[in-house]
């Protein structure tokens, strides 16, 4: 198995930890062995990898599973498990017995939390690996609120992709199940979507700011990102923004009979199709993405992230409480 190794710092967790939580080092709903293993690729060489975060499951249709299993953290984004999701990308692009994949969460209660609050900085691929992978640009880059990296692996994974929302998914999870992550989305009848960007000093990010607008309008996109207020999973099959809604017990069984459903095409027309519809915004998304980064920076900047913008909103609440009690 894997050497842990832990790292204290993150450009992330100076803006979203808050002062009162401490570092996970991978123990309680930190990652686990999964019992399940994939390849790792690098120099022309490749390596046998337990996942911790992730568990995978080939079936014998073609249909692989990837699923968010550290539920006590609502599944959300550390830093080993975007890790092992570039590598998951890779294993599945280059296993030609891998037709679709599937991503979904463990449970009923999160899909995907988001942003990792807890700042876990455990990890378990090697560094060597971890290496290899960033000189490709496949890997999370410290201090990128964009998902730069990740964002393009998941445009540029060139098979079907469906996600399976089980749960509530929250900010840049939210977008990773709704933005063209990927193709086609089943979504439960408990799930429920949050944009909580605006309480936290954020902007848009992994091309939401380009997408949202497109999928559902500029009015409601800006209601959303404006507002911050959850969604259910109704309102997003109303919006579009999903293919359909089904009971929370039939869900991976809807996503499973999908996936069979495209694995009776061509991969290669599948693999074209893919690539030909993303390929109008896949030419700019590096220029999408830079310019969510600086303006993320930016906001950050003026508001001081988390810490300090919930300080300011109740000061402002309380003014505005009152001015209208004057009125």
């Amino acid at each position: 198995r894997a050497r842990i190794e832990t790292n204290s710092k993150s450009g992330l967790s100076q803006f979203l930890r808050p002062n009162n939580i401490k570092m996970s080092k991978g123990t309680d709903g930190g990652p686990k062995p999964q019992g399940c293993f994939i390849k790792l690729y690098y120099d022309d060489k490749e390596e046998d990898y337990e996942l911790w975060n992730i568990k995978y499951e080939l079936l014998p249709t073609g249909v692989a599973i990837c699923t968010y299993n550290t539920p006590k953290s609502l599944n959300s984004l550390t830093l080993n498990q975007q890790w092992e999701t570039f590598a998951l990308l890779e294993h599945m692009a280059r296993d030609d017995k891998v037709r679709v994949a599937i991503w979904t969460g463990t449970g009923e209660r999160a899909f995907n939390a988001g942003a990792d609050l807890r700042g876990d900085r455990t990890l378990t691929i090697p560094k060597h690996i971890r290496d290899a992978y960033l000189k490709r640009g496949m890997g999370p880059i410290k201090g990128n609120f964009v998902l730069h990296n990740q964002t393009k692996a998941f445009w540029d994974f060139p098979k079907p992709s469906i996600c399976a929302v089980n749960g509530l998914a929250v900010g840049g999870a939210a977008n990773i199940a709704l933005v063209n992550y990927h193709d086609l989305i089943i979504v439960s009848k408990k799930a429920e979507f949050f944009y909580p960007f605006p309480k936290l000093g954020f902007t848009p990010e992994l091309g939401s700011s380009y997408m949202f607008p497109r999928l559902v309008g500029f009015a409601k996109a800006k209601e959303i990102m404006f507002l911050g207020e959850r969604f259910s999973a109704d309102e997003a099959y109303k919006l579009g923004l999903v293919n359909k809604v089904v009971e929370p017990s039939e869900l991976l069984n809807e996503a499973i009979t999908m996936a069979e459903k495209l694995v009776l095409f061509h991969p290669e027309a599948l693999r074209m199709s893919k690539k030909i519809m993303n390929q109008h915004i896949r030419n700019n998304l590096d220029s999408i993405l830079e310019q969510e980064q600086e303006a993320i920076m930016t906001s950050l900047a003026a508001t001081g992230g988390p810490k300090q913008i919930g300080t300011w909103m109740k000061k402002q609440k309380e003014w505005l409480e009152d001015v209208k009690s004057k009125l």
